[in-house]
């Protein structure tokens, strides 16, 4: 079962404090693939993460939604999962299929991932900045994705000044509740192309920047921001996962 959620609240965080020994024992979300989290080192407690240029993106990020439910041993979270679905791309077959490889039940693995959808650039940024943050506090969530961030601020009936506005506002509130709630954040944009400005803002604020590069036998990685490891770039071969596929082919049909 797959659930919703609707509450609103104002946005008004305290400051956080914590101990130095506190941050050495705390998790981090690896993607389960050796080379990939070589490059990246795991995403840690309190950062942004933000993963574009690929279809490849919504793969990644359903498979650490399903990771991130694991115990803590096992490389997980031991967490609920919030998916703000920005562009109507969340696949519960995808899910189901990490679960088995990741031997999780998949009535559980759906059961831990709530789902919310926006169609409008304002309601993405009203869940962003008045849902979001009572939903994580409350349900004491560490790990949300925001996928497809940047389609729903295609909105040709906006001026563009007042479309930015609103992105910085919604990606300012994602990162505060990271940092507030000690959670990790993942935004992802499936466009192998971004517009700049919007591209500016995300480098600006989130933590982590991995671009992905689809070629017909691989996929290639490049870090382009990272707060402690050195930028570069990784070719992994692998197949592409069947239910990415299928979703590949429905969009080039589409």
């Amino acid at each position: 079962m797959i659930h919703s959620f609707s509450e609103t609240c104002g946005s008004t965080f305290p400051l956080v404090f914590r101990k130095a020994n506190e941050l050495q024992s705390e998790p981090r979300l690896f993607f389960h693939d050796k080379s990939l989290d070589r490059l990246v080192g795991g995403l840690q407690l309190g950062q942004v993460a933000f993963l574009y240029g690929s279809k490849e993106c919504l793969a990644l990020s359903e498979l650490l939604c399903v990771r991130s439910q694991l115990d803590q041993c096992h490389g997980g979270l031991n967490s609920n999962v919030i998916f703000i679905d920005g562009g109507n791309t969340f696949d519960p077959y995808l899910l189901v299929q990490y679960a088995e490889e990741n031997q999780i039940d998949r009535d559980r693995a759906l059961d831990l991932t709530l789902i919310s959808r926006a169609f409008t650039c304002y309601q993405l940024t009203s869940l962003m900045t008045q849902t979001l943050p009572r939903a994580v506090h409350g349900r004491e969530i560490k790990f949300v994705v925001v996928s497809d961030i940047i389609e729903l601020y295609h909105d040709p009936d906006l001026r563009y000044k007042r479309i930015i506005d609103l992105f910085k506002t919604a990606l300012n509130s994602l990162v505060t509740i990271a940092r507030t709630e000690r959670a990790i954040a993942l935004t992802t944009s499936l466009d192998e192309v971004m517009p700049a400005p919007f591209l500016c803002a995300i480098r600006q604020r989130v933590d982590v920047v991995l671009r992905l590069e689809e070629q017909r036998d691989f996929t290639k990685f490049t870090l382009e921001k990272h707060p402690t490891r050195s930028v570069g770039s990784l070719i992994v071969k692998h197949p592409t996962p069947r239910v990415i596929e299928e979703f590949l082919e429905a969009s080039e049909d589409g």
